[in-house]
């Protein structure tokens, strides 16, 4: 089945279209099995850096020699564990109290993921402790094998398919699940207040495009074992693929209402890919504002994330609301510098999700924060079709636009923070809500609701000036209403001037002075289709079924 994908230039107005085969949808995780695995014989298992790695310049050294020999592909999994579903995996689990360091002394725990289903990867986790690194071997010890599981048969050295970090939040006495390394070069943070969420990457290699993605792995980490009192857990990490070597080093500490971690990496590349996605994250969003949900689900909303957030080099804010179309969608936005962009989760009323087992109100939002020049670039943000919430359809990256050149190094540094809702400098008033209202055919009517102290100070008697960039779209009228709670509803009568969606870029001003960030949208000329999970199916089948 092909898809249609839209790529848009919003830089300067453009109303040239591109479309272009895409697959579908990036599973959770299930993406992970890619090019990585493809096209080659399996290899065994083996240490790509047999010396020992105790600091970021041994493994610098060690990734720059690796980068000039050709990639060796991983193992495959077991027969055993390579071909079972989703509910058979979640019979093997980690045990609880088989952490290292468990007994409570040091400030963070380690527990690990096993191999299986959609868990690919062969990762070798070592331990670094006074400038020896020791190896953790696999041991079934660690997990419990319920059910049919009891019977697989798993090797004794199968090997891990990832890390967790338990750990303390500041002023709190309980160990807590923080931190989740697993499924190629995915990893997923949270602060106190919030629970794990949308994922970031370590890179992301032809991304967005009409072939298949490379998705580099994690293949080795070093973890620096804690001392009494540390607030920060430190790791190295191996990555590799087909085009490039790299090393990473991630400093990851909690926090209450912001937990960050610090990555540091050094690329080197064996070929030159079509294009390369620097801090990737991925999300999910299955239907929200102008996007009801199907009949039989509850839920108002259904959404990791609500919008991709950036804040320009001039201090600009740009919020560009999440959707979904028929097709895949990617947008670039161009920048010389940034100062940050993320996946946001704004929305965090509970009562606009009405899920208490998801908990999508507390899922965290994620932020990107070059720490060293960038140069220009642009951020590119891909949306996707999605049968159900279990499929990552969002992602977000920077695109350098320094060209790649095999052998020379690329070495970036960046800040990535899991917080809830919106970044705390971000002063401007804020979209918040959005409404479509499709009054007839060729004619629609668009609303945003804006946001913010000073917007809501404003008199009724002055409202500020609507200041409106569309493509592909005529916008025939507008207004600035006041509600009773101070928030400023923008109304726009628009007319499609092609067959295909239509953006739009709003914000308001007074006079010169912009008094909100720059909401942008793109808007399908028909609502896609939205169907309930096959959970839900599932269980209104059983209720049928006990009639």
């Amino acid at each position: 089945m092909q898809h249609k994908m839209i790529l848009r230039s919003i830089s300067a107005p453009d109303t040239s279209v591109a479309r272009l085969p895409i697959r579908s949808a990036i599973a959770r995780f299930a993406a992970t099995v890619a090019v990585c695995l493809s096209g080659a014989a399996m290899a065994s298992a083996e240490n790509l850096i047999p010396q020992q790695i105790t600091s970021y310049e041994q493994l610098q050294a060690a990734v720059k020699e690796l980068a000039t020999k050709p990639f060796t592909p991983q193992p495959e999994l077991p027969e055993s564990l390579k071909n079972i579903d989703y509910d058979q995996f979640r019979q093997i689990g980690f045990i609880d109290g088989k952490e290292l360091w468990g007994d409570g002394k040091l400030p963070f725990r380690l527990g690990f993921y096993h191999k299986g289903y959609v868990a690919v990867d062969d990762v070798f986790i070592n331990l670094v402790e006074d400038k020896k690194s020791v190896p953790v071997p696999f041991s079934k010890k660690y997990f419990h094998y319920l059910r049919s599981a009891a019977n697989w048969k798993i090797p004794d050295d199968l090997g891990f398919a990832g890390f967790r970090v338990q750990g303390k939040f500041p002023g709190q006495k309980d160990f807590t699940e923080i931190f989740s390394y697993v499924g190629a070069s995915y990893f997923r943070a949270r602060a106190m207040n919030t629970v794990l969420g949308t994922s970031a990457r370590g890179l992301a290699i032809n991304c967005g495009l009409p072939k298949t993605e490379e998705f580099p792995i994690f293949r080795e980490y070093w973890i620096m074992k804690p001392q009494p009192g540390d607030t920060s857990l430190r790791a190295l990490a191996l990555m590799d693929s087909p085009s490039v070597a790299g090393a990473y080093a991630f400093v990851m500490t909690p926090g209450i209402e912001k937990t960050d971690i610090e990555v540091r990496e050094t690329l080197y590349f064996r070929q030159t890919p079509e294009k390369v996605g620097i801090a990737p994250m991925s999300s999910m969003w299955l239907w929200g504002d102008a996007l009801p949900g199907p009949k039989g689900d509850h839920r108002p909303e259904v959404h990791d994330s609500d919008g991709l957030q950036i804040q320009a080099a001039d201090g600009r804010w740009l919020w560009r609301t999440l959707g979904q179309q028929n097709y895949p969608s990617l947008v670039h936005l161009k920048y010389d510098a940034v100062r940050g962009f993320g996946l946001i989760q704004r929305d965090t009323d509970p009562k606009h999700y009405l899920d208490d087992e998801a908990r999508y109100d507390a899922r965290p939002s994620v932020w990107i924060q070059p720490q060293s020049d960038w140069g220009p670039g642009a951020v590119e943000l891909l949306e996707l079709p999605a049968p159900h919430e279990g499929i990552d359809n969002i992602a977000a990256w920077w695109v350098p636009a320094k060209p790649i050149v095999p052998g020379e190094p690329v070495d970036l540094s960046y800040r990535i923070s899991f917080f809830s809702g919106d970044r705390p400098d971000h002063d401007l008033a804020k979209g918040v809500a959005h409404r479509v209202t499709r009054q007839q055919p060729g004619q629609m009517q668009v609303e945003i609701d804006f946001r913010g102290p000073l917007l809501a100070e404003r008199s009724e008697a002055n409202p500020p000036n609507v200041q409106v960039v569309s493509i592909r779209a005529a916008v025939t009228s507008t207004a600035c209403r006041k509600l009773a709670d101070g928030t400023w509803t923008a109304v726009l009568d628009v007319k499609p001037t092609g067959e295909g969606p239509f953006e739009l870029m709003v914000f308001l001003k007074d006079g010169e002075r912009e008094l909100t960030e720059t909401w942008a949208y793109l808007c399908p000329l028909d609502p896609p289709a939205v169907s309930l999970p096959p959970w839900k199916i599932k269980a209104e089948d059983g209720k049928e079924s006990a009639k």
